[in-house]
């Protein structure tokens, strides 16, 4: 593939120049409201393209029932940045990966390994042609029972991208198979205003033990 979001020194490039106009400088509002009440306790988390840290940290830091935050970006930059707030934050339960989150699809260790998996500008930031190996990749990721908490960046696909425009009936078409809802998608609270789009939240159930082709 030829697309320059499939390439890391696009995003590097990105954070270098400070043009990061997904980047809300704390976790998001969503997120908060959620898991204030379904608390995490004792869970993995698993942070896709986890970026300066903001969503992954707010999972870090929740007292009751520490869990243990993975966080997986494609950017040198931004795992290097977030590894500074931890060293600086003396946290021991997070860690960051650089690597092309779709690689972990490769590695046994990973497979229905996490309780949760968190979606926040991710999917809308990858090329297009990808997202049914994305959403195979959260199903691979994610134990039985394990949920997908995302929230998705909508908006008219014409716009181009990234980010990639998206509706709430193409998230759901995308998750149709093996994973249940959990709660329906709603419109929540959007800061990204710059990017001219809206976000909605919702929690979906991986139902299937995801098997590796032979």
């Amino acid at each position: 593939m030829s697309s320059k979001v499939n390439n890391k020194e696009f995003w590097d490039e990105r954070y270098l120049n400070k043009t990061m106009p997904w980047d809300i400088n704390q976790v998001a509002p969503a997120f908060v409201k959620y898991f204030s009440k379904f608390k995490p306790n004792n869970s993995k988390i698993a942070v896709l393209g986890s970026g300066l840290g903001h969503d992954a940290f707010f999972f870090a830091n929740i007292k009751e029932g520490r869990s243990n935050i993975y966080g997986f970006d494609f950017s040198s930059f931004a795992v290097e940045f977030c590894n500074l707030i931890k060293i600086k934050e003396k946290l021991q339960n997070i860690s960051f990966y650089k690597v092309d989150f779709f690689e972990l699809i490769k590695d046994e260790k990973w497979k229905n390994y996490f309780d949760y998996v968190i979606e926040h500008t991710s999917l809308c930031a990858i090329d297009p042609n990808r997202r049914t190996e994305y959403a195979n990749l959260i199903h691979y990721l994610l134990k039985p029972k394990g949920k997908l908490a995302g929230l998705f960046f909508i908006r008219p696909e014409k716009l181009g991208g990234p980010p990639f425009g998206m509706t709430p009936t193409s998230v759901k078409e995308l998750f149709k198979e093996g994973f249940k809802d959990i709660t329906e998608l709603y419109k929540e609270e959007c800061l990204h205003g710059a990017l001219q789009g809206e976000e909605y939240f919702g929690v979906l159930m991986n139902v299937t033990i995801h098997i590796q082709n032979s």
